[in-house]
């Protein structure tokens, strides 16, 4: 049930879509090149897909089209036409066939005052000699840890505004650019954006994309603190995430390094991206999420690495509230309620009785990781002070 991912500027004029070999198109919307929705369009035994279906299949985004012509008309003003402050990109690698498509992405960039630092921390690979082949900045580090990467590369990098992406992303030929455009606004602390799937080859793939990928959140945002509600802030998730996120450096001097105990090579099973976007905005600063600011990912395709996935983001979200909780950023009577209401009784126990994309099979994995999650808090914070 492989499905065909394209990349569509309306602005453009459509053609008909081919889909040998695919049961149906996932297709990423573009107004002058920033996405404004995303479809599914043909279904299984349809080998092509004439202009008047895709046609029908986009006129549903109409209103999404609106925020991204009126938008530029009234706030344009704000951000420069031609940014050229100079950007740090941190890529924490993975496997180094991957790093190569992440590094041509980024050296394919519309964009000129940028330095590439590739982090490795993982066992074995090749990644010195693909960062090598490429004007990109190779560093070792030699304790595990996806967040002591960040951090590493945090260290390492040069300027003021630090993007990170992973080594399995490949990021819009935009992306620095639209970063950029947002940190225009002294106020703006961090921007974070959407992420797109590369790729939709598997079962496993699909089952990700269509139970946690961003596809509905195209609409630019400004969060603050007095804006949101507890439970807002708590639901870091809406943030963004941590394959595509940027931040000014002097946050790093002011609210400390990403938290190591959330790692996911250890039981703190990720998070550190989410916990850092909440510990910013619940000290007051500024986060834009900027839909040009795309990033194309490619989802593990197996559905072992799903399930793993699927355990790792009950224990981690739990492990992110125990440590909401130590940090005092919000008040933990008022953790405990969304504790119970909005993520056991809400997310999870809707997901256990009514299972919608996910079988009640992955639900009641995630469950599980959730149960697990205070004792993995605690194992996480012990394991943290000794690998540093």
């Amino acid at each position: 049930m492989p499905m065909k991912v394209l990349d569509l500027e309306i602005s453009e004029g459509i053609k008909p879509i081919h889909l040998e070999g695919y049961d149906g198109a996932y297709v990423v919307v573009r107004y002058q090149c920033r996405p404004v929705g995303q479809a599914v369009i043909g279904g299984k035994g349809q080998p092509m897909v004439p202009v008047e279906q895709v046609n029908a299949s986009i006129h549903k985004l109409v209103w999404n089209l609106m925020p991204a012509v009126l938008e530029p008309q009234f706030f344009g003003e704000i951000a420069p036409a031609n940014p050229s402050a100079p950007l740090s990109v941190v890529v924490c690698a993975d496997q180094a066939s991957e790093l190569e498509r992440c590094l041509l992405a980024l050296l394919a960039q519309d964009y000129s005052n940028y330095e590439i630092v590739v982090v490795d921390n993982t066992p074995g690979g090749d990644h010195a000699r693909v960062a090598g082949d490429h004007p990109a900045r190779y560093v070792r580090e030699e304790r595990p840890g996806l967040n002591r990467a960040r951090n590493r590369g945090i260290a390492e990098a040069r300027h003021d505004v630090i993007a990170f992406t992973t080594g399995r992303a490949r990021p819009d030929s935009g992306w620095l650019r639209a970063i950029a455009c947002a940190f225009a606004d002294p106020q703006v602390t961090a921007v974070t954006g959407p992420v797109a799937a590369a790729e939709l080859e598997t079962a496993a793939q699909i089952r990700f994309e269509f139970r946690y990928g961003l596809r509905y959140r195209l609409r630019r945002r400004t969060f603050r603190r007095e804006g949101l509600t507890d439970r807002e802030l708590l639901w870091a998730r809406d943030f963004g995430g941590g394959v595509n996120m940027a931040f000014r450096r002097d946050l790093f001097a002011a609210l400390g390094p990403f938290d190591t105990a959330l790692d996911s090579d250890s039981t703190g099973g990720g998070g550190g991206d989410i916990e850092m976007l909440h510990r910013l905005l619940a000290r007051g600063r500024t986060l834009v999420y900027e839909p040009a600011a795309l990033v194309w990912h490619a989802h593990k395709r197996d559905e072992a690495s799903l399930r793993r996935l699927v355990y790792d983001n009950g224990r981690s979200f739990g492990i992110y509230l125990f440590t909401c909780a130590r940090n005092r950023t919000v008040s933990r009577v008022s953790i405990l309620r969304f504790a119970i209401r909005n993520w056991l009784g809400g997310w999870l126990g809707r997901n256990l009785w009514r299972p919608r994309d996910f079988s009640r099979r992955f639900a009641a994995i995630e469950l599980a990781g959730a149960l697990l999650s205070p004792l993995l808090y605690v194992n996480a914070r012990v394991r943290a002070r000794k690998v540093a």
